[in-house]
């Protein structure tokens, strides 16, 4: 029982940071972009713009999971804390990849924002796929919490 608590809790913190976005991350970006970029990037409608950024970020997500994964494995086979150790280090490791995701659905949200014609659907719609994309990462980090916590 204890332990599908923590699952829960697992879950629940991983949907509550992918569903956040900062307002702050998109405004420390750096515009490193060349200017030819520039150009070719103003010519994309918004959901050319999105579905760029959810390419951009589906593989630095999927890029992410097997170390995090490895990372989770490693620092579980030293846990001298219990399941709520092994929760911790799930948690941590979760959250690296809500990062990720919240800094591509933020740079979503700025699309919609500066395009004159931003559509809020097409922001949700993007924005929906990314963090679908994330949880069914995440939970390849949450079955190695499960399978170590038994």
């Amino acid at each position: 029982m204890k332990k599908i608590a923590l699952f829960g809790a697992v879950l629940l913190a991983a949907v509550t940071l992918s569903a956040c976005s900062s307002k702050d991350s998109s405004s420390k970006q750096s515009s490193s972009a060349s200017s030819s970029s520039k150009v070719t990037e103003k010519n994309l409608t918004e959901e050319q713009k999105d579905q760029k950024i959810l390419d951009e970020y589906t593989s630095k997500i999927t890029a992410a999971t097997p170390g995090l994964v490895n990372e989770y494995n490693s620092e579980a086979a030293s846990n001298t804390s219990g399941i709520e150790g092994l929760a911790t280090i799930s948690n941590a490791k979760i959250t690296k990849l809500a990062e990720i995701s919240n800094d591509g659905i933020s740079k979503m949200a700025e699309v919609m924002m500066t395009n004159g014609s931003g559509s809020q659907d097409t922001y949700k719609a993007y924005a929906s796929k990314l963090t679908d994309v994330y949880s069914a990462e995440a939970k390849k980090i949450t079955d190695a919490y499960m399978a170590s916590a038994q």
